[in-house]
């Protein structure tokens, strides 16, 4: 899903949370609770409806909302769930297990804890199911109808940068790269100083002339190996404290002394130091596309949800 329309939509109940159960109300209170305030093509939604949205929300720990956005927010809903019926929208069985194994995974949760916490929330695994799979249908539609449909041109890229500058200045940064001696949590000490001569020995080759990105390769265990080492272009702030204040202390082309870090034993080199300035628009190309393609989804989805659908809908709300 993409972070514009589904911050629009606003449907937060099932997107790594379980919903919370509905409370009671007594029979006095029946009239008010279940009094209609709107419809869509005649379907009513009511004050409970309302209201419990409203707590699901604030269960699965987003901000809280008022009565109104909510109410926009299952009228939202609702036209989506007509939507997916009139298109014949449907996900696989497959597509449905998948989302459930990320939440397990994401919450790190074996299948009794998550059938568990499911049961306490007055929900059956069969029922959390079908939620999963009304959200994958309606993400389905909203990727069909707003994402492919949104592009970004290099003209929009180039203007946005021109027009931003400011927003790109950047300090002094550095490109490094690093061969990493990794350590293990359960090393003994006799292990470690037999790595650390290790990173000696190679930090040596590097000094008498091998290239470090070949050395790299042979030796690193850290990411970027198999590039040579590289680990990209940094501003300060952007690394691991402790090696920070090590790379820019480098001239171009020289080689750290061995450097005790969190992972194991470094040697860094640094390819290229850029002064204080600005970052080019090839730099900034993707951030800015990124950033002008998420308003771009944004506004189609507004503009979808307030004209298209509400124009192929009945849409009303009462006082």
């Amino acid at each position: 899903m993409s972070r514009g329309w589904h911050s629009a939509l606003a449907y937060v109940a099932i997107v790594g949370a379980f919903s919370g159960a509905c409370s009671t109300v007594s029979t006095s209170d029946a009239a008010v609770v279940n009094r209609i305030i709107a419809t869509v093509d005649g379907d009513p939604i009511t004050v409970h409806e309302v209201e419990r949205y409203r707590e699901q929300s604030a269960a699965g720990g987003s901000t809280e909302i008022t009565e109104q956005q909510a109410l926009e927010a299952l009228i939202t809903d609702k036209l989506l769930e007509k939507e997916v019926r009139d298109r014949k929208i449907e996900v696989k069985t497959e597509d449905i297990d998948r989302y459930v194994d990320q939440v397990k995974e994401r919450n790190r949760i074996d299948d009794y804890r998550f059938e568990a916490a499911l049961q306490a929330q007055g929900l059956t695994l069969a029922r959390y199911r079908e939620r999963i799979k009304g959200e994958l249908e309606k993400s389905q539609l909203v990727n069909r109808e707003i994402r492919g449909r949104v592009s970004v041109t290099p003209d929009e890229i180039e203007r946005y940068y021109q027009a931003n500058r400011e927003d790109f200045r950047s300090g002094e940064r550095v490109t490094v790269r690093a061969i990493l001696f990794r350590i293990e949590p359960l090393d003994s000490d006799a292990e470690i100083e037999r790595i650390r001569r290790k990173a000696e020995e190679v930090r040596q080759l590097a000094m008498s002339g091998r290239d470090f990105g070949e050395l790299a390769k042979q030796f690193s265990e850290g990411p970027g190996a198999e590039k040579g080492g590289l680990l990209g272009t940094f501003a300060r702030g952007e690394m691991d404290a402790e090696l920070e204040r090590v790379v820019f202390t480098l001239a171009p082309g020289q080689v750290s002394s061995v450097v005790h870090g969190n992972q194991g034993f470094h040697l860094l080199r640094v390819d290229k130091l850029q002064a204080p300035g600005y970052r080019s628009l090839d730099e900034s190309r993707e951030q800015i596309r990124e950033t002008l393609y998420q308003k771009a989804v944004e506004q189609r989805f507004q503009d979808w949800l307030s004209k298209d659908l509400r124009e192929r809908h009945s849409v009303e709300v009462f006082n």
